[in-house]
């Protein structure tokens, strides 16, 4: 049981299990984040929308440990599989990194919106939260659906 708990350690702490455990993290964290949002407006439940908002703060923030792990475990993630696939796997982490921006932009706006909503205020930038989130959460539906067609080739004959 001990060496199994060190094994998983150690597989956690490995860039290319360890961008895996990630890359879900803003899609599900997001889109979770965006229901509890609406939810606790809709209820006015000042709690729960200062958790959703740290939910979406912390989702979005979590791209910046991902892209780098992701950087780290490319050449082996590359090294694992067929040849052609070592161009679109080096695609989507370049995708990854360019949309990289949006997140951080979405972390920032709602960690604002949370502060300020710690005060009493910001509606205007509670709006504003839902909206960027919104976006945010399509563009890492788009990503993870570009992700899924370069592991799962069967899902290319369904993507036109």
């Amino acid at each position: 049981m001990w060496r199994e708990a060190l094994n998983l350690w150690q597989t956690v702490r490995d860039p290319e299990y360890a961008h895996l455990l990630l890359e879900s993290l803003p899609l599900f964290g997001i889109a979770a984040g965006l229901v509890f949002l609406c939810g606790s407006l809709l209820f006015r439940e000042n709690k729960s929308r200062l958790l959703a908002l740290l939910l979406v703060c912390v989702s979005s923030g979590s791209v910046w440990p991902y892209v780098e792990l992701r950087e780290k475990a490319q050449a082996r993630v590359i090294a694992m599989h067929d040849p052609s696939f070592a161009p679109l796997i080096r695609e989507q982490t370049s995708r990854r990194k360019d949309t990289a921006w949006a997140f951080y932009a979405m972390s920032v706006i709602s960690g604002l919106a949370l502060l300020f909503g710690l005060a009493g205020k910001g509606r205007g930038l509670l709006i504003l939260t839902i909206v960027a989130a919104t976006a945010a959460f399509w563009l890492s539906l788009w990503l993870h659906k570009k992700e899924a067609e370069i592991y799962h080739r069967n899902i290319l004959k369904h993507a036109r």
